[in-house]
């Protein structure tokens, strides 16, 4: 899955891929044209990129589940205690604009940075009312 919206990162992606892999390219360019390196190991690795739709489902998939199984379904895998490995810092959404030029610039190392809503405990979900 690619969602850098980056040439670089498309380009990172493709070389990450094991033989016969594919990318899921997630990001938007709008009307901005990408260069990728389709002529290095793509063929010879039988590499695939495969575009998506973020915000609808491709009318070949909608109807294996419905809506509300596809649902359950995110919301199943985001309660997986596994992704809690990918989280590598917390802020509150109070402190965005510190904290989002130091996670751009690498001050902040980080692979997946958790935003906290005031009065929400990130463990459990709940909000408090106070």
């Amino acid at each position: 899955m690619h969602a850098s919206a980056t040439e670089a990162g498309l380009a990172r992606s493709l070389e990450l891929l094991r033989p016969e892999g594919t990318v899921v390219e997630l990001s938007w360019y709008g009307d901005r044209r990408v260069a990728l390196p389709l002529g290095e190991a793509f063929h010879s690795r039988r590499l695939t990129l495969r575009g998506s739709q973020v915000g609808t489902v491709s009318p070949a998939r909608a109807a294996t589940r419905t809506y509300a199984d596809r649902l359950a379904l995110a919301l199943e895998l985001l309660a997986d205690p596994a992704l809690d490995a990918l989280v590598t810092g917390e802020s509150a959404f109070a402190e965005l604009p510190d904290v989002m030029p130091r996670l751009a610039s690498g001050e902040i190392p980080a692979l997946c940075h958790r935003i906290r809503y005031d009065g929400e405990d990130t463990a459990t979900g709940a909000r408090s009312t106070a």
